[in-house]
């Protein structure tokens, strides 16, 4: 998430991009009504397509089945493989959702829209966690860099890649904990919350500007922006401080925020940086996490 957290739960747009780890999702068609999971984060699990509950932690895998329910006269076997852990915060929920979702439409030869996977998408997100965006079901679609918008959906895809940095704090505070947290923080101050979702909604405006104009300088500052009024959402840590301080100290990171609900979760510089990187033994659970932008989305094909 490059810019619009929190804002972007009520409305307000947001700017995404993809990363090159990938969720790689296998469908082989069966020919009875089981449906098997196997999956290298997860292990296994067996259902019945006619008796087909949503359930942890294949709950977003058995979503997407469900959403192709009544089209499906037999089961199948799904292996699920992962270029990346599912405890870092990068949209991991998205990418199975979205894997999931392009394996059956190729394997029942549905055709679809990129929009019309990430609505999709965003539905099952909603339906097993009980509130989503879809701003990362986005990203999972179409790769590059997505301007997106939740009401009315729509989304608009710059192939551009950013010099991004990203650094996982040793721990992750679910996203839905993370959000009522904030929500009952603010309960007796709604107008003050809604004036900062009103700012990050702003800041996503302001820096899908800079991205048209490909001004990486006054998008770095953008992010410094926007973090700031993350730090008033109450979502910040001294870890998560430790690191932007570091960050800040590296002459060509023009700009640094949290990526994601925060309260840990991976922390994003936007430049270079130019030696390793050293938080002080305090710190020593953050981790780098090696990974680039990739201009590619989801990809799918029967072999």
């Amino acid at each position: 998430m490059l810019l619009g957290e929190y804002g972007v739960l009520y409305g307000a747009p947001a700017l995404v991009c993809a990363m090159d780890k990938r969720m790689h999702v296998t469908l082989t068609p069966r020919y009875d009504t089981i449906i098997n999971i196997q999956s290298d984060l997860h292990g296994s699990y067996t259902t019945d397509l006619n008796d087909l509950k949503i359930e942890k932690p294949f709950h977003f895998v058995l979503g997407a089945i469900k959403q192709h329910q009544a089209k499906m006269r037999r089961g199948c076997d799904i292996q699920i493989t992962s270029e990346f852990s599912d405890k870092i915060g990068l949209g991991s929920s998205a990418a199975v959702t979205v894997a999931t979702l392009a394996a059956l439409v190729t394997w029942l030869d549905i055709r679809v829209q990129p929009l019309d996977l990430v609505r999709q998408g965003r539905n099952v997100i909603r339906e097993c966690q009980g509130l989503g965006s879809g701003a990362d079901v986005a990203a999972s679609v179409y790769g590059g860099v997505v301007y997106y918008s939740p009401q009315p959906l729509a989304a608009e895809k710059f192939s551009v890649k950013l010099p991004l940095h990203l650094y996982y704090t040793g721990f992750k505070t679910p996203t839905v904990e993370a959000v009522k947290q904030v929500q009952n923080h603010f309960t007796s101050f709604p107008q003050v919350f809604k004036q900062l979702c009103a700012g990050i909604g702003q800041c996503v405006q302001d820096g899908v500007q800079m991205i048209r104009r490909g001004d990486i300088q006054k998008l770095g500052d953008v992010m410094n922006i926007q973090q700031g009024l993350m730090e008033a959402m109450g979502v910040s840590l001294p870890v998560i401080r430790q690191i932007l301080s570091v960050l800040h100290d590296q002459k060509d990171i023009i700009g640094a925020k949290i990526s994601g609900s925060g309260m840990g979760d991976c922390v994003m510089g936007l430049g270079t940086v130019n030696q390793d990187i050293q938080f002080g033994n305090e710190y020593d659970d953050i981790q780098p996490v090696s990974v680039e932008m990739t201009l590619h989305g989801v990809q799918s094909k029967k072999s």
